[in-house]
């Protein structure tokens, strides 16, 4: 028997709902909890069904919810009613995840470090939908770019986890799609380890039963996998537009204060700079990056990548100018590209949070 509680959340399910069921009880899952997220009456017959499976327990949202919001229901029950459970594996309940693949991913969870493990499938086949390959490209490739963590399938529903984890997974923001890549933007963010454990490909009629929309839910999860550099771009913005207003308004306030316009101008810019500064630093650090540690251990890195920023910027556009670009030119290309290498380097260096958060371990989470 597996140790692991299998999580199947379902909405308006055919009976492949039980062919999924009865799979993983031969595969060796001898706990399994489907969650009926809101389906019409006419498809209670295959809950009951199930419910009448010995090891099987249906629980039921009066209305539809989200595939999120149905797993976080069926963490929540399997922690508070299966206590000997070492962990849990979820799967989606159409026939597109294989009981041999759920074994393989549970087996992986129980026998390696703590972490997420997902069921990885290989987008290269003809037979994928191009809907499919298209979506989780572009997750991946934003997901990379963001978090530094390369995913082949950051779709996968099958997914594994210890039983420890499921109080920090419950309080994950979504209730949807998008719950999934939110669930992996906080590995990311905790340096959790992400395992991928390959698994066979497997979509039935195109998928054409799944219930995600290609263009609505690819643009929430991208939303929440870029969150924190859409956070960052923000602070970027109000920083400039800060730096610009206070050194006009100090250059006024100079002038007519009798200093002369070259001394208007330094002294303006440097107190706008110093200000803009400051407020970069304090927004990113709470609000892009959340890190609670003491300034003492991010400020003077903070102020070191800048300083290297500045250095670099010249360095290169003088280099391209001895070999005949264009200054104007040379200096976007460069600074745009110093723009995305600062984010990752305060990311992963300035701000970097060398404990979980209080949260995570109050949770018993990852």
């Amino acid at each position: 028997m597996i140790d692991a509680a299998a999580i199947v959340p379902s909405y308006q399910p055919d009976r492949r709902l039980l062919e999924c069921v009865d799979g993983l009880l031969a595969a060796g899952f001898s706990r399994i909890v489907v969650v009926d997220d809101g389906s019409d009456p006419e498809k209670r017959q295959f809950f009951d069904e199930v419910a009448a499976k010995e090891g099987c327990v249906v629980l039921h949202h009066p209305e539809n919810r989200g595939k999120g919001a149905a797993v976080k229901t069926a963490l929540v029950w399997t922690a508070e009613n299966l206590p000997g459970v070492a962990g849990f594996v979820t799967c989606d309940s159409d026939g597109q995840h294989r009981p041999a693949d759920c074994v393989a991913v549970a087996e992986a969870m129980l026998n390696g470090q703590r972490g997420v493990y997902l069921g990885t499938r290989d987008f290269s086949s003809a037979a994928t939908p191009l809907r499919s390959r298209f979506g989780n490209f572009w997750t991946s490739v934003f997901f990379w770019l963001v978090h530094g963590v390369w995913l082949r399938d950051t779709q996968t529903g099958l997914r594994a986890f210890r039983i420890g984890d499921a109080a920090f997974l419950a309080g994950v923001a979504g209730d949807r799609f998008e719950y999934e890549a939110a669930v992996l933007c906080e590995a990311a963010r905790h340096r959790v380890p992400i395992v991928q454990v390959p698994i066979e490909t497997v979509y039935m009629d195109g998928n054409s039963s799944s219930h995600f929309c290609p263009l609505r839910d690819s643009v929430v999860i991208c939303r929440v996998v870029l969150g924190s550099f859409f956070r960052y771009a923000g602070v970027s913005l109000s920083s400039f537009l800060l730096d610009q207003g206070l050194a006009w308004a100090f250059a006024a306030l100079a002038t007519a204060a009798g200093c002369s316009s070259s001394g208007a101008i330094w002294a303006s810019g440097f107190v706008a700079r110093l200000a803009s500064g400051a407020y970069n630093y304090f927004m990113n650090k709470a609000f892009v990056f959340g890190d609670g540690r003491p300034v003492s251990k991010s400020a003077w890195r903070y102020v070191l990548v800048c300083v290297a920023v500045i250095c670099a910027s010249n360095a290169a556009v003088s280099l391209l100018a001895a070999v005949g670009a264009a200054r104007g030119v040379s200096k976007l290309l460069v600074d745009t590209a110093l723009y995305f290498a600062c984010y990752a380097v305060q990311r992963r260096w300035v701000f970097l949070r060398s404990k979980p958060s209080p949260r995570l371990r109050a949770g018993g989470g990852l």
